[in-house]
């Protein structure tokens, strides 16, 4: 737990080093946005040997926190800090039950443009950690940083222009092993699909 603290922190740092920049920079080039949604995601281990079993996160609320910075050129580059927390439940014949509770903490490193009159698009990539509870697929750790790719819609309604307002429909995939599952038989990670759909304003900046 205390290795998953530090590399929670260590995400942290980075976004905070950014945010560090001078106001003037800040006002002049960058923004600094939040983001409020909601995400799906599709189960992080799933069995079928005896009986159906799949263990996947309840709908999680998230929240984003990003730094944008306008290049010449039709792009923009931006860093992302996403948190989401949720219940962890497993299904097994079935049944439901609670299986305690798990947060995931990525960082990525975007690039996006403009498609069309207040619709754009995103592309990021980055790292994910989980951070679960000490009894079963997360009690030997997380899994270390894994290797997420983001891709995002996002529309810009004309009435919220003066704050930045931004729609937007998130998808990412990332693979899922803890040292928990390797120790039961489970040897190959496990693609995880995951949909969030957010609101956005700008924070500071242009």
């Amino acid at each position: 737990m205390r290795r998953t603290v530090w590399r929670l922190g260590g995400l942290a740092v980075g976004i905070a080093a950014l945010i560090a920049q001078p106001l003037n920079r800040l006002a002049a080039q960058v923004s600094l946005r939040l983001s409020l949604g909601g995400r799906y995601s599709t189960a992080l281990v799933r069995d079928s040997l005896f009986v159906p079993i799949d263990l996947h996160p309840a709908l999680a609320p998230t929240l984003q926190l990003g730094l944008r910075d306008a290049f010449k050129g039709p792009w923009t580059g931006d860093v992302t800090l996403d948190l989401s927390s949720s219940k962890l439940k497993r299904h097994e014949s079935g049944t439901e039950f609670d299986a305690g509770s798990v947060t995931a903490v990525a960082l990525t490193l975007g690039l996006r443009r403009d498609l069309a009159t207040n619709i754009g698009a995103r592309l990021g990539i980055g790292g994910l950690v989980y951070s679960g509870s000490d009894l079963g697929v997360f009690q030997r750790g997380g899994g270390g940083i894994l290797p997420v790719i983001s891709l995002a819609t996002t529309y810009a309604p004309s009435f919220g222009a003066r704050h930045g307002i931004e729609f937007a429909l998130q998808y990412d995939v990332h693979r899922f092993l803890t040292p928990a599952l390797r120790s039961v038989g489970f040897n190959r990670p496990r693609p995880v699909h995951r949909i969030a759909i957010s609101v956005s304003g700008r924070l500071l900046g242009k």
